[in-house]
């Protein structure tokens, strides 16, 4: 029996293109289905060469081959944010029966309205010091599951009466945001009340249970054992598809800019093959733009406004930002950052190849910054050559101390940067070797895809 699973990783803070690369997958390989890691936070943009566009959410980026996505029990799930899906692809993008198309484990935690509203009243009372989130409050249920874990909402749930326990979630956040009423910037006190008259309107809480009532008669909720009998059992090829970046983990990422949820690999992704006795191959991606990209604060060693103004005017990400996810942001690629990854990861070892994407804004620019190393790094917290140490304590708490240390030696950093001229006149194979010749030793995975635009086509197997 021939079994294959590709594991899809964003090496940076969760822009990076995984969407187009798990696309370009089901287009070449054919997989039965794609897995669902990670949370319901994610916009994975899909493009494909017949004109179609859309940002999945919790559909899996082959939905438009008709592959089938199982959402896993490593996955956050928004019931509302799955509706509204279903809607556009069923009545804007064509696709008759989206519900045919999913399956979802009933163990997988659910994130609730009052959590992303929770989570956006919570930013806002940061201020001036913002975390940047996305605001669904994916991180938010997560936290409350280890916190509250007789309040943690699972699509099991929405099979019994379900309402007395989401009163008892609601009232949760009520005591929560108590704490903040009054403490907003003019600019965000209008909105903060809009979000809190949410919490004491019934109408609005009698609206979310027609909404998960409306789910769970529509959903195939399975049990446990339908991923390794049905899925890892079968024949063929399989994609698992996460929604977050390594570098927002929340032990290995840059504290207080982190994702309130682990997002390793090897806790997303290959501990689930691990539990389910997986016996196939598996072949473990890593993904990157040509260029480093964030959204909101956080450190950003390459930051470059001139680029950024240069590849996203006229974009509202850029002139008209998300108050919560923050500004969009574009510097040189680091690899000083993706080798922090890949070590945070496992290492080099740990991946077969690099997914680069987003090249065709390099061939734009005309030219191609890189970073390789730092000056005025601290040595507590980089290694003699230059590359982010990887510490681990026994306690968390001194681990995630260690890292908003390191998060602020960042910002002291500079980047040495070097800029290599792309010939837009040249071919595709000068391209890749472009790409080998800068990036192979220095990170010791080869690039198996370059990305030359949007869709499938454009994305060049290595």
């Amino acid at each position: 029996m021939k079994k294959k699973i590709y594991t899809v990783t964003d090496l940076g803070g969760g822009d990076g293109g995984k969407g187009s690369v798990v696309h370009k997958i089901c287009t070449t390989q054919n997989p039965h289905t794609v897995i669902k890691v990670g949370g319901a936070q994610g916009s994975h943009g899909v493009w494909t060469s017949k004109g179609e566009k859309f940002n999945f959410g919790q559909f899996g980026c082959g939905t438009f081959e008709g592959i089938k996505t199982f959402i896993s029990k490593n996955f956050v799930v928004s019931p509302i944010g799955i509706l509204n899906e279903v809607n556009i692809l069923q009545y804007e993008k064509g696709i008759s029966n989206p519900f045919s198309l999913i399956i979802a484990d009933e163990n997988a935690l659910i994130t609730t309205p009052f959590h992303g509203r929770a989570s956006r009243i919570k930013e806002l009372a940061r201020k001036d010091n913002p975390r940047n989130i996305v605001g669904v409050g994916v991180g938010e249920a997560f936290i409350d599951s280890k916190i509250h874990p007789d309040l943690a909402f699972h699509l099991s749930d929405l099979k019994s009466d379900f309402i007395d326990k989401l009163k008892k979630v609601r009232d949760q956040k009520v005591s929560e945001i108590e704490l903040f009423k009054k403490d907003f910037l003019p600019k965000d006190l209008e909105s903060a009340n809009l979000e809190i008259q949410h919490f004491y309107d019934d109408e609005y809480f009698n609206w979310i249970v027609d909404q998960f009532k409306s789910l769970a008669k529509q959903l195939n909720i399975v049990d446990q054992n339908y991923l390794k009998k049905n899925i890892l059992s079968r024949e063929g090829n399989v994609v698992m598809e996460s929604s977050h970046g390594i570098l927002t983990d929340y032990i290995h990422g840059f504290n207080p800019h982190t994702s309130r949820l682990r997002t390793l690999p090897e806790i997303t992704s290959w501990s689930l093959l691990k539990e389910n006795d997986y016996d196939g191959k598996v072949v473990k991606l890593g993904v990157t733009r040509a260029h480093q990209i964030k959204h909101g604060a956080g450190p950003f060693v390459t930051e470059n406004e001139l680029m950024a103004n240069s590849l996203f005017k006229g974009k509202a990400e850029l002139e008209n930002p998300d108050r919560y996810r923050g500004k969009v942001r574009v510097g040189a690629l680091d690899t000083v950052m993706l080798r922090y990854a890949i070590n945070v990861a496992g290492g080099a070892e740990m991946f077969d190849g690099i997914c680069l994407t987003w090249f065709d804004s390099m061939v734009k620019l005309k030219k191609w910054p890189i970073c390789h190393s730092y000056n005025n790094f601290d040595l507590n917290y980089f290694s003699e050559k230059g590359d982010i140490l990887v510490k681990d304590f026994i306690n968390e708490s001194d681990k995630i101390y260690h890292q908003s240390q390191l998060t602020k030696s960042l910002y002291e950093c500079i980047p040495n940067i070097e800029e290599f001229y792309v010939d837009q006149k040249s071919s595709t194979e000068d391209f890749v070797n472009l790409c080998k010749t800068n990036l192979n030793e220095k990170l010791g995975v080869p690039i198996r895809m370059l990305g030359l635009g949007p869709t499938e086509d454009q994305k060049i197997l290595i």
